[in-house]
């Protein structure tokens, strides 16, 4: 079974169900660190929130996000820029990564896979805090100084950033469109103090960010696979999940990704998924059933 065999009326019918269960239930499920203490310095330093983004990528959103308040304790005291992280150099930042990671890494990631995160993510910190150095006066708010600004503008903005990809970009363009999240009320209020209303608008036109945890939710509710395929199989599915949102909420496409991320990330595991608690659960699915 797949889209092709569920026809137009049975796609629609999905769609419909996944507005519901958004309504009811997304408001409540809300990321945070679980660390107070990361969660002030993600909204207080303009840099945090940046190098948490470069990090959030094979592991877990917590460890990623809790990592630059950890790197900003290791410097005793010094100024948490992107000049001076820049400054530390790629080894550096690369050994206190490595560090910080040791008792964290994801189960199921190998030597080599755990190896290529350390070189690829602490290059990209380097280079984007050199970028932010000398292209924005070491002031990562100076990226969004113009004050307003449409979705694809502030995906255009990041995706300059060397450690920010096409899905990275998405997620936090979705998040400042929604007035969500610690980098963007950090940013409101640093802004603000200089006299400049930051906002962002043209819901409409946000986009689903791509993971394996949307991949996966999506294929099987449309009966797609059972198995989620290999990461270089994702792009396959991009135009099917982007019309599939913009099906399910015209007026906020982006809207749809915090279900599929978080039933994938909670209930919706690739081996043994939760499919009785899951609020996806009165959903047809190669799992779940009807």
């Amino acid at each position: 079974m797949g889209i092709k065999d569920l026809g137009f009326e049975e796609v629609r019918k999905r769609a419909e169900n996944f507005r519901k269960i958004a309504e009811e239930w997304s408001t409540t499920q809300q990321f945070n660190t679980g660390s107070a203490e990361a969660e002030r310095f993600l909204e207080e330093n303009s840099l945090a929130p940046i190098v948490g983004t470069i990090c959030d990528q094979q592991i877990t959103a917590e460890d990623a996000w809790n990592f630059p308040y950890w790197l900003s304790e290791q410097q005793k005291g010094k100024s948490f820029s992107a000049q001076f992280i820049h400054s530390l150099g790629k080894a550096k930042i690369e050994d206190l990564l490595g560090t910080y990671m040791e008792d964290k890494w994801p189960s199921g990631m190998g030597q080599s896979d755990l190896k290529k995160y350390l070189d690829n993510i602490s290059n990209y910190i380097v280079n984007t805090c050199r970028l932010i150095a000398d292209r924005y006066d070491n002031d990562p708010d100076n990226i969004f100084k113009e004050g307003k600004y449409i979705v694809p503008e502030v995906y255009f903005s990041l995706r300059v950033l060397p450690g920010i990809g096409p899905k990275k970009a998405s997620m936090i363009a979705r998040d400042f469109v929604k007035g969500e999240g610690a980098w963007y009320r950090g940013i409101c209020k640093r802004l603000k103090g200089r006299g400049i209303n930051f906002m962002v608008t043209e819901e409409h036109l946000s986009e689903v960010p791509i993971d394996v945890q949307v991949v996966k939710v999506f294929g099987r509710v449309m009966g797609e696979f059972k198995k989620t395929p290999p990461r270089e199989r994702f792009l396959d599915y991009w135009p099917d999940i982007q019309n599939f949102a913009k099906l399910t909420f015209p007026d906020f496409p982006g809207k749809i990704d915090q279900v599929l991320w978080a039933v994938g990330r909670e209930y919706c595991k690739e081996r043994q998924p939760n499919c009785e608690r899951c609020p996806l659960k009165g959903t047809p699915c190669d799992y779940g059933g009807s």
